[in-house]
């Protein structure tokens, strides 16, 4: 295996476990609205740290972004942007489902719809048919949506023993927003692929 594959299921690991946790210190604060909790959190994490990252690590930061066309660049905020909404529901999809729950359904549903809708619009969809590697994505993507269908199922079972109880807890709504997060959620990729020529620039400093 090489070191670019090693680094990349790294990275990928430390995503996930921070993608999975990062709900639990909300759960501790109790005097806050969802929309504040939410705001500060979207704030510090998508636009704070980002940005000083990329200043610490870049060389010549404001250089570098200034040599991009207008052209260039409203493609990437614009999908940021799709991909920022996508977020906004998942976060409320936590707050109508839980955070096990609402975490495994609608990561599961990003999944899928994220997997599957760029080589569709890309035009490329028989690409994961005719060779082995995009044989096993579809695996994957199955594998997927059989835990969705788990979890929902549970979702069903636990609003019925909750009845009344549950206030915030909603599985329809909780299903709605799930599917919205997919699908915004794969502005990501629309941004990475339209993000190409800063990434060559990038990577040539």
């Amino acid at each position: 295996m090489s070191n670019a594959i090693t680094m990349g299921i790294f990275w990928h690991l430390i995503g996930a476990a921070s993608a999975a946790c990062f709900y639990a210190p909300f759960k501790k604060v109790k005097k806050w609205s969802w929309e504040t909790m939410w705001s500060v959190g979207g704030i510090v994490s998508w636009i704070i740290l980002p940005w000083a990252i990329s200043a610490l690590l870049l060389p010549n930061f404001w250089a570098y972004y200034s040599s991009f066309s207008l052209s260039t660049l409203l493609p990437v905020f614009l999908f940021g942007a799709m991909w920022g909404i996508g977020n906004i529901n998942y976060g409320l999809t936590m707050r109508y489902l839980g955070m096990s729950m609402g975490i495994g359904i609608a990561i599961g549903i990003t999944l899928i719809v994220g997997t599957l809708m760029t080589p569709i619009i890309n035009g490329n969809f028989d690409v994961l048919i005719s060779t082995e590697g995009g044989r096993m994505t579809l695996l994957g993507v199955l594998v997927a949506l059989i835990g969705v269908g788990i979890v929902t199922r549970a979702g069903q079972l636990k609003e019925r023993k909750m009845g009344i109880k549950a206030e915030e807890f909603n599985l329809k709504k909780g299903l709605v927003l799930a599917v919205m997060c997919g699908i915004f959620s794969a502005g990501m990729s629309f941004a990475m692929n339209a993000a190409k020529p800063m990434h060559e620039a990038a990577a040539a400093l």
